[in-house]
């Protein structure tokens, strides 16, 4: 009875540890991937092991992003099943209003795929809300400075 309790917990034990490696996305074999890379001019928020998704369905991860001044060159993992053209376009989007960034690949019409570690160049950066905001409010300020500058320069005539 004992024996069989000892192989019931060593199991037990081995598939819990099975299922932690499995939710943490740890891989022993990634032979079914291959690698390119992506220049990005701002990757705001993007972050290693972010997905990778063409037509909403997950095909990579972001493996890493350094600078290749003055561009990020963004590393994306993809399975090897998954052919990427030069004229596919990779854009960096949200899920939801502010959810986190992953990088989106919208498919062109060319038949000349990207071998591994090729560069995909046609890329959309992240469209920043508070850049956008900034530069609203800056010309909604602006177009007030000017108009008092000149009813003070009629003024002084």
């Amino acid at each position: 009875m004992e024996f069989f309790v000892g192989i019931f917990g060593m199991v037990g034990l081995a598939a819990a540890g099975y299922q932690a490696i499995g939710l943490g996305g740890f891989s022993f074999n990634d032979s079914d991937k291959y690698e390119i890379q992506a220049e990005f001019d701002n990757v705001s928020g993007l972050k290693p092991g972010a997905p990778v998704e063409i037509a909403g369905v997950p095909i990579g991860e972001i493996s890493r992003i350094t600078l290749k001044d003055p561009e990020a060159l963004v590393t994306l993992k993809l399975r090897s099943d998954i052919k990427i053209f030069d004229d596919d376009v990779a854009s960096v989007r949200t899920q939801g209003i502010i959810g986190d960034r992953y990088v989106k690949i919208s498919r062109g019409a060319s038949e000349v795929a990207i071998k591994p570690g090729e560069t995909l160049f046609e890329t959309e950066s992240v469209v920043d809300i508070e850049d956008i905001i900034g530069k609203i409010v800056h010309s909604l300020g602006g177009g007030d400075d000017d108009e008092e500058k000149e009813d003070s320069s009629e003024k002084t005539k």
